[in-house]
């Protein structure tokens, strides 16, 4: 009788890598809020031809929701960059290859074809060659032979 074999089953793994991706996210969010604070005190000025725009602004002045807002939005914009940047790469690459099968493998599919198409006499005199000279196959097996080989 077959015994069944007991099967260990694995975890899913997506959990964990979930929560390690949150746990990165928090510590960037963190970072990038504990370097807001420390530049809190240098004043960031908007500059067009030698002429200031605004007055100043210091991140200290600011209230604690907008700098809330301002790390969330840097946050976002960092994500942004780590998905849209990989992307384009790969479309770029992707893009390049298809290229390349059609502007090397194409031609070479042709040159293959119109090459298989001109040997191809010498190819059917080699098949017939080969089939007039290869040895003979056994004939069918004859009612004595058939005994012979049930008896042994």
């Amino acid at each position: 009788m077959n015994t069944p074999v007991p099967t260990v089953r694995r975890r899913p793994t997506w959990p964990a890598v979930l929560a390690i991706l949150a746990v990165l996210t928090l510590v960037g969010v963190g970072f990038i809020g504990w370097t807001l604070h420390s530049v809190a005190d240098t004043p960031i000025s908007v500059v067009v031809d030698g002429v200031e725009q605004w007055p100043p602004l210091s991140l200290a002045q600011m209230p604690p929701a907008h700098k809330v807002v301002l790390v969330v939005g840097v946050a976002l914009a960092i994500a942004i960059v780590l998905l849209v940047v990989p992307f384009a790469l790969l479309l770029g690459l992707g893009a390049a290859l298809i290229g390349i099968v059609f502007g090397v493998g194409l031609p070479l599919l042709a040159v293959l074809a119109v090459l298989a198409l001109v040997l191809s006499p010498f190819l059917l005199l080699g098949w017939g060659l080969w089939r007039l000279l290869r040895p003979a196959r056994n004939a069918a097996p004859t009612v004595e032979t058939a005994a012979t080989t049930m008896q042994a």
